[in-house]
């Protein structure tokens, strides 16, 4: 792949995209598009960096990768967008509703008047006939207003309910840019934003804060062997695993490839350590299967690095302290657990 020159255009970028696509065997779609326009363009260094990663192994990219860089990297950009468009859907609700009970209040303004005049229009000495006509009117407005606030009360409770829909929709949104796909565990975005939280409570509530980077050994191997559906059954047999075996205040996020990344919120270094030999154990445990034919084909093992944050650093020091412990795990035999209390 040729790096973006400044001298392109917009229309030449969209090419390159349209033909990074078809060799990729990829439906042209929106989300598609944009992964490959930001590629080509070189607008998101962060997404080029990764697309790079992925060529490198010279295979064909699956979709759930792809929409895995989109959430990761451009979903923002898609959020605020709906975002944008569910705040002017619900602004439109809002003056609606407005508008009904400004018309609301005008017309029980007039009812007030009918009556006045239907009590100033009984005193003195009145024919039958006059009662009767201011009756008849009162009665006539009465029932206009009633139609009026059935009205009010049906535009409204509709209201109210396509607000709540609306909500409900914004929430699912928020949540698919958070989530992970294939795995159905946090995604990177949804890592970064709770790193900063955490970080925050270790500071402030002189909590320990632990993380465990995790890679399953010989990954490529099940999908060389294999092929990619296995290789997906080993990532969510891994995910389920980490959940099943986790508190429910750690957070748990797919890093990248087959790499998992787990942070212990009020865990000293050597409880983390102690936490990854546990999820370790109990994934060695388990046999993987071809669902097709309910073929056993052997176990998944993983290697973790150990790390606790050092209050102050730079969550970069703290992620990459974990990533050279897992590496030295990689290193030195794979399935264990190597803990690093330094740089």
């Amino acid at each position: 792949m040729t790096e973006a020159s400044s001298q392109q255009t917009p229309e030449l970028w969209a090419k390159q995209a349209m033909e990074l696509l078809d060799k990729q065997e990829l439906p042209p779609t929106p989300d598609n598009f944009a992964v490959f326009y930001a590629y080509a363009s070189n607008s998101n260094p962060n997404l080029r960096m990764s697309l790079e990663t992925l060529f490198q192994r010279g295979e064909i990219l699956r979709q759930e990768e792809v929409t895995g860089l989109f959430l990761t990297h451009l979903s923002l950009e898609a959020e605020n967008r709906i975002l944008k468009e569910t705040t002017d859907t619900i602004q439109n609700e809002i003056n609606s509703v407005m508008g009904a009970l400004t018309q609301t209040v005008g017309e029980t303004k007039e009812y007030g008047k009918t009556l006045s005049t239907f009590s100033g229009s009984l005193e003195g000495n009145v024919s039958l006939d006059q009662i009767r006509a201011a009756v008849a009117k009162v009665a006539n407005e009465t029932r206009i207003m009633a139609e009026q606030n059935q009205r009010l009360h049906s535009q409204l409770s509709l209201s109210t309910q396509e607000l709540t829909e609306m909500r409900y929709n914004l929430d699912e949104v928020r949540k698919a840019t958070l989530i992970d796909p294939l795995t159905n565990v946090g995604n990177r975005m949804y890592f970064d934003t709770e790193m900063v939280k955490a970080t925050a409570e270790a500071v402030d509530n002189d909590f320990p804060l632990s993380m465990l980077m995790c890679d399953i050994d010989f990954f490529k191997k099940f999908n060389d062997t294999y092929g990619h559906l296995v290789g997906d059954e080993v990532l969510k047999l891994v995910a389920k695993t980490l959940v099943e075996n986790l508190k429910g205040r750690d957070i748990i996020a797919r890093y990248g490839g087959e790499e998992f990344v787990i942070l212990l919120p009020q865990t000293t270094l050597l409880d983390a350590e102690r936490v990854g030999n546990q999820l370790r154990n109990t994934l060695s445990t388990k046999q993987v299967r071809r669902r097709r034919t309910n073929e056993t084909l052997g176990i998944v093992t993983i290697s973790l690095g150990a790390t606790q944050y050092i209050p102050g650093e730079e969550t970069d020091a703290f992620i990459d302290r974990a990533d050279k412990a897992l590496y030295e795990a990689k290193q030195t035999g794979r399935n264990k657990v190597v803990g690093k209390t330094s740089t």
